[in-house]
């Protein structure tokens, strides 16, 4: 065992399979850590038990029972809003609590040498880090909120129930809840979400959330909805899980890869190992002990694989924590033994499914392979491996992937792939073998090729799986991150102002231009609820989809024009024309809520109901930062409704003032300052790359071992081949070229089947998993062809060397 334990083919073996535990385990780490952060910490993500959000005020029915019941209760308002200290203002996500908040964990809230752990008391305010240094205050400054001036008296520290930090639309000002009736800030349009808190015995809090539905149901309140520990941090969890699922996808990749290698370095090790098998079998051993042999060498790689994958994995992990950074939780819990056991059944997976057809090959070798190099078992064994391999894939896609759709993806892919990939080279080998050319060394290297056509078939397939993974997870990478990038012109709106009166345009208009701003654009804006499709009352339970349900259940923003808005393509029907009812809505609004020309929809708007057709489906151009709106009607169906307006515009970096001015002179106003979001956005897409980066680099190590194994599997047919050219006075320079044609035929042909391939699977995975467009398929052959030339040279010098500078003896002897 000494012996074979130093062998190349084990030692490529043990490196492929320690990189999938790696690459596996490294995300499994993180996220069991996540998972239970969120089951041991999700009470305190609530600040409670349970909580009922809404976007209008909580009915005083559920106060009165929650009391009745026994409940503690605490209640917090959020919403958006300028604030300003001195002659500096910046947009705040202002938050108003009662003294009881938070009923669950604890603030950490520093004020001088005083740590509180409840709200604020009346008449001060506790901010951000951030928006302390963005306003250039200190504790003890004085804030103004909309009418009421303000103590600025803690800094927050840790807010338990706030989630993620880029999740926030503006950094956060926490102040008493008494105090906010005297701010009037919270007027017609404002954007603000109500809390109702409540803590108590579990039964007690059970028996309420029972309540509570069958109050909604029975009053049909819409735009209300109940948090609990399974649905805390909505967002959060969506945008985590959107993380982890494009991580678990490089893992899943990354190990798919190694497995090829490992079934190359598996079938080569066993040739390798058939004379010493031959040579037990004539001293008299039996089948058994060659077996037992056998799987002590396959327990000996697993464990040492699986205990090494697994440390490597935990410190990988680590820095994956430390690049997302505040996209987790800042307290995560300690890792678990889990993700260990998961590594080392994973690790036996692969041995078992890869290499152990080829291994349990060695027990029918005969002993007459001593005097004939045959070996019929290795051959049969590769139906073997692909059939145990296949399977073997496909459970460890659906356990790796965590995402049935991912699986469900990622095993149509691989598994089509390795068919259309060795169906396509057969036929790709057979056409060259009917090409006529005088040059020697094409014409050797594609008659070897074709005599030999299992042996380059499966280099070809084993390279543009390597290749495929390699170039979907940089393709698809790169086209996320600039999908959600979007290409933003460099004058393109940068403020949002919202809440805007009618009276207010034109004084607001007259003040922008007096600024410098171009003459604005004002649309209005209407909320209105969706109730009804096609005379049939929905509810978000009518609905699969998250993203459908929670549509369903806010208010949308409605608006009316009788000019098709810039930026805005008809896709379908025509455009608004006339008074009679109408409905033009956005593409994407559509599919998601499956509607289609023709459907009737229903919206209540401040309590009277509005029916009309859909007309036609819009396109909107979401990267010029205009004002869009997923729902317009024609002006005689809103007019005459309670509405607000809302307009963009670009505020060059120095009119920072303005802000400020607009603010003082309007409170009601809400100016967004989208350009600090983007920021913050950019900040993120940062850190998930560096995090995917760190993740490709295990695929690429994958790559380098299929690709050197590949090359290694018909080591031995080259030399032969080296040792018959020598003897008949080839010299060097035929060798090379000799070789370099070969490896070109295999990096071009493997190359052109993966771009294909790797174009095609991301193309799906970005349109029904990922949820981004993809359309570099040009990009992606081009690539392919040019990675697999240069990896098949690249892979293939170092053997070439050997063959070019051996005696034929040598060559010989290197065969056997």
């Amino acid at each position: 065992m000494r012996q074979e334990l130093r062998s190349q083919e084990l030692v490529w073996l043990f490196v492929a399979l320690t990189l999938s535990v790696t690459a596996l385990s490294s995300v499994s780490f993180l996220a069991d850590r996540m998972q239970r952060a969120f089951q041991f910490d999700a009470r305190q993500l609530l600040a409670s038990d349970i909580l009922i959000a809404a976007d209008q005020p909580i009915p005083e029915d559920f106060l009165l029972e929650a009391r009745g019941r026994g409940l503690q209760i605490a209640q917090t308002i959020v919403f958006p809003s300028m604030a300003t200290v001195g002659t500096l203002s910046k947009l705040a996500s202002l938050k108003a609590v009662s003294p009881s908040y938070p009923l669950r964990g604890a603030l950490q809230v520093l004020s001088g040498n005083v740590r509180f752990h409840s709200g604020p008391p009346p008449g001060s305010v506790w901010l951000d880090p951030v928006m302390l240094a963005s306003l250039q205050a200190k504790l003890g400054d004085q804030m103004v909120l909309g009418q009421k001036t303000f103590l600025i008296a803690g800094v927050i520290e840790r807010e338990i129930d706030r989630g993620a930090g880029f999740m926030n639309f503006a950094p956060r000002v926490m102040m008493s809840l008494d105090d906010l009736p005297t701010t009037g800030l919270i007027g017609l349009g404002s954007r603000v979400t109500y809390r109702l808190l409540l803590a108590g015995a579990d039964e007690q809090v059970q028996s309420y959330e029972k309540w509570v539905k069958t109050y909604i149901d029975s009053e049909g309140l819409r735009g209300l909805r109940i948090e609990t520990l399974e649905n805390a941090q909505p967002l959060m969890r969506k945008t985590l899980e959107r993380a982890e699922r494009f991580l678990s996808l490089i893992a899943v990749l990354t190990a798919m890869v190694a497995a090829v290698a490992i079934a190359l370095s598996a079938r080569r090790y066993a040739i390798k190992q058939a004379d010493g098998c031959a040579v037990l079998k004539c001293f008299g051993a039996t089948a058994a002990t060659i077996l037992k042999k056998q799987l002590m060498t396959l327990l000996s790689l697993g464990i040492l694989a699986a205990a090494l994958g697994s440390v490597l994995g935990y410190l990988v992990q680590l820095a994956l924590t430390f690049l997302l950074g505040n996209l987790i939780l800042t307290n995560l819990p300690g890792v678990s033994i889990w993700p260990v056991i998961w590594s080392s059944l994973f690790a036996w997976f692969l041995l078992i499914g890869f290499a152990g057809p080829p291994l349990y090959a060695l027990v029918k070798v005969s002993p007459i392979r001593l005097i004939r190099k045959e070996f019929e078992a290795i051959n049969r064994s590769a139906i073997w491996v692909a059939i145990i391999g296949l399977g073997t894939a496909a459970i460890l896609i659906a356990l790796a992937a965590r995402d049935w759709k991912l699986a469900f993806w990622a095993g149509l892919s691989f598994g089509g792939a390795i068919i259309l990939f060795s169906g396509c080279a057969w036929m790709i080998l057979k056409l060259l073998s009917k090409i006529q050319t005088r040059n020697f060394a094409i014409r050797f290297a594609i008659t070897v090729q074709s005599r030999r056509s299992g042996f380059a078939v499966m280099q070809i397939t084993a390279l543009g799986i390597a290749l495929m993974a390699l170039l979907m997870i940089l393709l698809l990478r790169q086209d996320l991150l600039s999908t959600w990038q979007g290409n933003i012109p460099q004058d393109a709106p940068n403020r949002f102002m919202i809440n805007v009166q009618g009276e207010q345009k034109s004084a607001i208009t007259q003040s922008l231009v007096n600024a410098g701003v171009p003459t604005p654009d004002f649309y209005p804006m209407i909320r209105g609820r969706l109730i009804a499709i096609n005379q049939r009352d929905i509810s978000p339970s009518d609905f699969v989809e998250d993203n459908a349900k929670r549509l369903v259940d806010r208010e949308f923003n409605l608006s009316y024009t009788e000019q098709l808005p810039p930026g805005n393509r008809i896709t379908d029907g025509k455009w608004i024309a006339g008074d009679s009812p109408q409905i033009s809505i956005e593409t994407g609004i559509a599919k998601t809520l499956k509607l289609k020309m023709g459907d009737q929809l229903t919206f209540e708007v401040a309590g009277e109901k509005i029916t009309a057709p859909i007309t036609s489906l819009r396109k909107l151009d979401w990267g010029s930062m205009r004002v869009n709106f997923f729902v317009i009607m024609p002006p005689a169906q809103l007019s005459v409704l309670p509405q607000s307006w809302i307009t963009s515009y670009y505020q060059t970096p120095d009119q920072e003032m303005l802000d400020f001015q607009m603010s003082q002179a309007y409170p009601n106003l809400t100016v967004v300052d989208v350009s600090a979001s983007l920021r913050q956005i950019q900040d993120v897409l940062n850190k998930l790359s560096a995090a995917l980066g760190l993740l490709f680099t295990f695929t690429i190590a994958a790559a380098v071992l299929v690709l050197m194994a590949a090359i290694a599997a018909t080591q031995d047919e080259r030399f032969r081949n080296a040792a018959l050219l020598k003897a008949i006075g080839a010299s060097r320079k035929t060798l090379a070229s000799i070789a370099r044609v070969e490896l070109l035929v295999i990096g071009v042909v493997a190359g052109t089947l993966a771009g294909f391939a790797a174009g095609a699977a991301a193309w799906a995975l970005g349109r029904y998993v990922m949820e981004i467009e993809f359309n570099a398929f040009a990009q992606s052959l081009f690539m392919g062809i040019c990675f697999g030339m240069t990896a098949c040279l690249a892979a293939g010098y170092r053997f070439g060397r050997r063959i070019q500078t051996a005696t034929a003896i040598e060559c010989l002897r290197e065969s056997h």
